[in-house]
């Protein structure tokens, strides 16, 4: 526990240094790549030190906030016109690393080794192929009609489950 508030603790002060640089202007950075930068500093230790100590929720919540960190910084460099593509292909991404995380932390599961392949590849065809197969103009129409029933969707789950609850 002491080695997680080490690496908190570190990256509070590097993300502390960076934006008195940015408040003073010395250095210029947006915010964007200064979260990026703290959510990397933070995961990449995090992700170290929970190998092998059988901390599956503390390695994949550290892969999760390593790819988001990864994306901000992306993002900030390049101007991504399909937002709707690129958050596909990260969530796939994530997923595909995640779960090649868990297969380094346990090796005799080679499920893991599978799907974090499948997913990895999922995504490298979505960043790809898929545009030119046309798959992300039906997945937007899909998304614009799902934004639209949206509200209806959360109101019928929630009398659902108000009406289902044990009295």
């Amino acid at each position: 526990m002491n080695s997680k508030k080490n690496i908190l603790g570190i990256c509070f002060l590097i993300v502390g240094i960076l934006a008195i640089l940015k408040y003073f202007g010395i250095l210029i950075i947006s915010i964007e790549q200064l979260m990026g930068t703290a959510f990397i500093c933070y995961s990449l230790p995090t992700v170290y030190v929970s190998l092998g100590t059988g901390q599956r929720n503390e390695l994949v919540l550290a892969t999760v906030i390593f790819c988001i960190g990864v994306v901000y910084i992306v993002k900030s460099y390049f101007e991504i016109l399909d937002a709707r593509g690129i958050v596909f292909t990260t969530i796939l991404f994530g997923s595909g690393a995640v779960l090649f995380l868990l297969f380094i932390e346990n090796m005799k599961e080679k499920v893991f080794l599978i799907s974090a392949g499948t997913m990895i590849l999922l995504s490298y065809f979505s960043a790809t192929n898929f545009k030119e197969w046309g798959l992300f103009k039906y997945a937007n129409k899909l998304g614009d009609i799902f934004e639209i029933f949206w509200p209806v969707i959360l109101l019928a789950f929630g009398l659902s489950v108000f009406v289902n609850r044990k009295k």
